[in-house]
């Protein structure tokens, strides 16, 4: 177990992560990590660590409040367990494996409307292209499509949209990627970036919310 003193210090847990990864003490990184994002199981301790990095916080804590393969794939679903829940980081697995999401600040809701999020991001873990994992930000000239809130959609981002998650994502491949229309593509990879093609099926999804 971590002291609290250290989990609280993110100095103090920045350098113990460079000490465990420099000594290769992967026990020790996952039980740093545990306490990031408890409870799923799709992102691997380094994944962890790098949503950290990408938000800001390396200490930051979540909890899980959706996970699709657990609660259903149904958009109801997914609105019920996440709407009104405040910030969150959804995190997405291709039935190819690939993982793939996005951070918004911005409570979900079902009103139909896009949000305005200067602070919303897209992301890739693992992809088919060996691109290491990557945090697109939010162009700023289209900080107001950053999400779509609409009931009859899962989780979406971007104007277009750069990532739409349909109902019974699992059992269709209409959920689909335009990406970038409202994020920057820093890798050069166009809308195949997340899973190699535009429309893709899903095997399962999470949804932490920030503590």
């Amino acid at each position: 177990m971590v002291p609290n003193n250290v989990m609280n210090d993110e100095t103090l847990l920045n350098s113990l992560f460079l000490e465990a990864e420099y000594f290769h003490l992967h026990v020790l990184i996952n039980i740093l990590t545990t306490m990031f994002f408890p409870n799923g199981t799709l992102l691997q301790p380094e994944h962890k660590k790098k949503l950290n990095e990408f938000y800001g916080k390396i200490n930051q804590q979540w909890e899980l409040i959706y996970k699709a393969s657990r609660d259903g794939f149904g958009t109801a679903t997914f609105h019920s367990c996440c709407d009104n829940q405040g910030p969150t980081m959804t995190i997405i697995q291709s039935n190819n494996n690939y993982l793939f999401g996005g951070y918004t600040s911005i409570p979900w809701t079902s009103d139909g409307s896009y949000k305005n999020d200067t602070t919303a991001f897209l992301f890739t873990l693992i992809n088919p292209h060996h691109i290491s994992p990557t945090k697109y930000v939010i162009n700023y000239v289209h900080t107001e499509y950053a999400v779509r809130h609409h009931s009859k959609y899962g989780p979406t981002f971007g104007g277009g949209h750069d990532i739409y998650l349909a109902d019974g994502s699992n059992r269709n491949n209409s959920s689909y990627t335009g990406f970038p229309t409202s994020y920057f593509d820093t890798t050069s990879m166009g809308d195949i970036t997340f899973t190699g093609a535009y429309n893709f099926t899903i095997s399962d999804i999470e949804v932490f919310k920030l503590l």
